[in-house]
Order: C-alpha cells, then sequence, then structure tokens
C-alpha cells in the first residue's frame, strides 16, 4: 500500500512538472534510429542517387570508346578487268582476313535539352530520397516514443495489480482471523479466497503483458529480447508550458516528396521531348588494320573526323501523344500534392485536439482516483467497525485499482498524442 500512496502522491503534483522527453527515451530514439533497417536501407537509397548524379553528369563529357574485329572470308571480292594492250584480264582479289583494332571518340553537341535534363531529374531523385528519408527517421521516433511509453505503462499496471494482490492477501488474512474466532461469516472467507486468485490472475496476465512489450520494445532498439532494458519507473506528466514549440509547424517531408514528385513529372516531360529534337555529335575515329592502303596485307594507321545529325521528321502523332500524357501526369501530381496538404492539416488539428482531450482525461483520471483511495478508506473503517460486509471492501479496493490504471493509461494516451503532435509538426530531430 506504501507504494501506492508514493504514486498517488506524485500524481497530485503539477501538471507540468514532468517533461515529456525523458533522458532514457532521448537515448532509445538514438538506438532505435542507429538500428532501423528500413533507415539503413533509406541511407543505400540516398547514397545510390548521388551516384546516379554523377553518372548523369559523365554525359556531357566526350565518350571515348575502342573495338577490334576479325574476320575471315571463304569467297573474298574478285574483280576481272579486260584492258587494251594486255592479253590476259587483269584480276583484282581482295583479302580473306581482315582485322584491326580502333578508338572512337564521340562528344555530343546538341541533344535537345535531354542531358541537362536527366541532370536536373537525378538531382529531383536525391532530394526525393533525401526526404523519404527525413520521413522514416519521423516515423521511427514517433514508433520509438509509443512502444516506450506503452511498455512503462504496462510496468506501472504490474505495479498496481501486485499492490492490489498485496491489499487482497492481507484482507483475506485478517478475515481468516476473524473466522477462527466465530467473528465472520466462513462465507466472506471463501469469496475473499477467490478475489485473491483472481488477483493473483491478472498478475500473472499484467507481467506477461509488460514481458512481451518489453520485448517488443529492446527488437526496435535492436536489444537481445530477454535484455532487462532499464525504463522509467512512472509515466510523467505531459509538459506543455513550451506552447510555442506547440504552434511551429516545418514543413512535412510528405509535402517535400509531393513536389519532389512533381518536379520529377516536369522533368520526364522534358526528357521525352527532348526525343524528337535534333541530335548532333562531332566524333573522331582511329584505326589501325588490314587491309591497308591499296589493299596492302600489312597494318596501316587511319583516322576520320565527322558529325552526325538526325533529325525525326514523322512520328505519326507520338510526340504530341507522349506530352499529353506527360501532362496529365504532372496534373496527377499537383493534386496528389493538394491532397497530402490537406491531410497534413487535418492531422494537425486532430493532434492538437486529441492531445487537448487527453490531457483532460488525466485530470478526470486523477480525480477519480483521488475519490478511490479515500473511499477504500473509507470503506475499511466501516468494515472494521462492522457496519458493511466484505463485499463492499473488495468493490472498494477493485474500483481503487481500475482507478489507478485508468489513471496510467490516461497518462500513455497523453503520451502518446504529444507525440503524434511531434510528429505532424515534424519537429522530431
Amino acid at each position: 500500500m506504501k507504494k501506492i500512496y508514493i504514486l498517488f502522491i506524485l500524481s497530485l503534483c503539477d501538471p507540468f512538472a514532468f517533461g515529456q522527453q525523458s533522458a532514457m527515451l532521448e537515448k532509445y530514439r538514438s538506438m532505435a534510429l542507429e538500428y532501423s533497417h528500413d533507415l539503413k536501407a533509406a541511407e543505400k537509397n540516398l547514397a545510390a542517387s548521388i551516384e546516379l548524379e554523377k553518372s548523369a553528369r559523365a554525359d556531357l563529357k566526350p565518350k571515348l570508346s575502342g573495338d577490334a574485329n576479325f574476320q575471315y572470308t571463304g569467297n573474298p571480292l574478285e574483280i576481272n578487268l579486260n584492258l587494251p594492250g594486255m592479253d590476259n584480264p587483269l584480276q583484282i582479289q581482295g583479302r580473306d582476313t581482315k582485322y584491326g583494332a580502333s578508338l572512337t571518340l564521340l562528344q555530343p553537341i546538341y541533344t535537345g535539352g535531354r542531358l541537362l535534363e536527366s541532370i536536373r531529374m537525378a538531382q529531383h531523385q536525391h532530394a526525393l530520397a533525401s526526404h523519404q528519408k527525413e520521413q522514416l527517421l519521423s516515423e521511427v521516433c514517433f514508433q520509438t516514443d509509443i512502444q516506450y511509453w506503452n511498455t512503462v505503462a504496462r510496468q506501472e499496471i504490474v505495479s498496481i495489480v501486485a499492490d492490489y494482490r498485496n491489499s487482497i492477501a492481507a484482507l483475506t488474512q485478517t478475515i481468516r482471523e476473524r473466522v477462527e474466532v466465530s467473528l465472520v461469516n466462513p462465507q466472506d472467507l471463501l469469496m475473499a479466497e477467490v478475489k485473491l486468485n483472481d488477483a493473483e490472475f491478472q498478475l500473472l496476465q499484467a507481467q506477461k503483458n509488460f514481458d512481451t512489450g518489453l520485448m517488443a520494445f529492446n527488437s526496435l532498439i535492436g536489444l537481445p529480447l530477454e535484455e532487462p532494458t532499464p525504463i522509467d519507473t512512472i509515466i510523467p506528466q505531459v509538459d506543455t508550458s513550451d506552447s510555442s514549440r506547440l504552434t511551429l509547424a516545418i514543413p512535412r517531408p510528405e509535402i517535400k516528396i509531393a513536389h519532389d514528385q512533381i518536379k520529377m513529372a516536369e522533368s520526364s516531360l522534358k526528357l521525352n521531348d527532348s526525343k524528337y529534337k535534333p541530335q548532333l555529335y562531332v566524333g573522331v575515329d582511329g584505326s589501325y588494320s588490314s587491309p591497308g592502303y591499296d589493299l596492302r596485307a600489312d597494318l596501316d594507321p587511319n583516322y576520320a573526323i565527322y558529325a552526325k545529325v538526325s533529325v525525326p521528321l514523322f512520328e505519326w502523332g507520338k510526340r504530341r501523344n507522349e506530352k499529353r500524357a506527360s501532362n496529365q501526369k504532372i496534373g496527377m501530381a499537383k493534386d496528389n500534392l493538394n491532397q497530402i496538404q490537406d491531410k497534413v492539416n487535418l492531422e494537425i488539428q486532430t493532434a492538437r485536439l486529441s492531445l487537448s482531450q487527453a490531457l483532460d482525461q488525466v485530470q478526470l483520471s486523477q480525480q477519480s482516483l483521488e475519490k478511490a483511495h479515500e473511499n477504500e478508506r473509507q470503506a475499511m473503517e466501516r468494515y472494521n467497525e462492522g457496519e458493511i460486509s466484505i463485499v463492499e471492501v473488495i468493490e472498494a479496493q477493485t474500483y481503487r485499482q481500475n482507478a489507478e490504471i485508468n489513471h496510467v493509461q490516461a497518462k500513455a494516451s497523453a503520451q502518446g498524442q504529444y507525440s503524434a503532435l511531434i510528429k505532424a509538426l515534424n519537429q522530431y530531430k
């Protein structure tokens, strides 16, 4: 009973005496962020986007390629020429083997904006990967908060149920002593023993809930499942004294992602359009091959400088259709942005309202807890004086236990709603 009254006194303290953040929670957030497989995958995705941007920039530079070939022809080309003044026709026969190596240097001059737009697309993908990582970070922090406070609440409930069991056990012993001297009906003892068994059952259930909750929390932060992870002994009251923080909304990663998707859709439109514009390249080929000059068998060097222009002329309306499709996708991305903005605004307002209601529930449960303790005290006094039956005493103890559990659950809910508001305002760091 002493522990219960200590918890009761703490619950009567200034409701803003404790902050929502605790040193342990901050530590476990960091551990969860380090262990999260989703965040590790997001970091790899971000690193990949950086490499893709570098790859897109490399397309602006000249490309050097090498080539080697060997060819054997069973029936090489032959030419017979009858020339004046010659008795026999002149025979010219190609070689049956051809081989050599060459190098090609190719530089794009104009690609309809494709290369520059490819770089912009890679930059948008990089920004998208960065914002996706930011979103995951916020979700991991929020999940850690919820799991942590639920685990602390389950630990508190174990303590409450254990104290309730001890109270019932003490009452049962008192009744047993009175039955032995024939002061009370033996039926009271049977009723108390049944209630004691029920309290034992509740304690086993509460302990199981705490153990499984702690294992789930350990799994989240990367510790062995059976590790006795230290946590706060009680759930503190939510500190809303810094109201300015609860009104400052930082742009959400979901909105940033939606903007990135619009930019990517616009870049996709420009990339598709660039395919139907002139493409200009200049290049240099250098070769060392056989047959060489004048069909000589020896390897001879050679080179060629050239410019290449390609222009699509007629595509049966393909360009127009692709452009319309791309414009529709841009419109879809903008509609998605508007929808996300509406959802974010609703989430923020809902989180504020839910937190306010949760704090009211904490105050109500606190008042109920005070009355439940007083009711139990008066019931015990009246029972000792013989004014009421054991049933009313047991009911008073049950009311007190329920009031304590409701108060713990109300505080856990308030902490969860506070974390939901922090997430909605994107204030996790």
